[in-house]
């Protein structure tokens, strides 16, 4: 499903009025519905928008995971800055933040 919308398009001014003025949902691939298109006025303070509406929940990362990619990444981050003390750099940050490192 899409939705598109007609909403407020300057986001550092704020809104006088309604920062949504109308949205519709539609399936996907279908054109902007005239009940949006009849208000839009082209050069006006509101744009239309579309967003994908989505169906699947977001994955997370089981812990193990986390762990895994945060120790790659501290690897990879001292070994490319200082490769002669990496050894005591990593284990450094590993007493640091211990849960850290476990994915918590």
């Amino acid at each position: 499903m899409w939705r598109y919308s007609l909403r407020w398009r300057y986001p550092h001014i704020p809104c006088s009025g309604e920062p949504v003025l109308v949205s519709e949902d539609v399936c996907e691939g279908a054109p902007v519905p005239d009940s949006i298109l009849s208000r839009f006025i082209a050069g006006g303070d509101y744009a239309v928008c579309l967003d994908f509406l989505a169906e699947q929940p977001v994955r997370r990362w089981p812990p193990e995971r986390k762990a895994q990619a945060r120790l790659r990444n501290l690897r990879r981050r001292i070994l490319k800055s200082a490769p002669l003390f990496a050894d005591e750099l990593i284990a450094r940050e590993l007493a640091l933040r211990p849960e850290y490192f476990k994915g918590r």
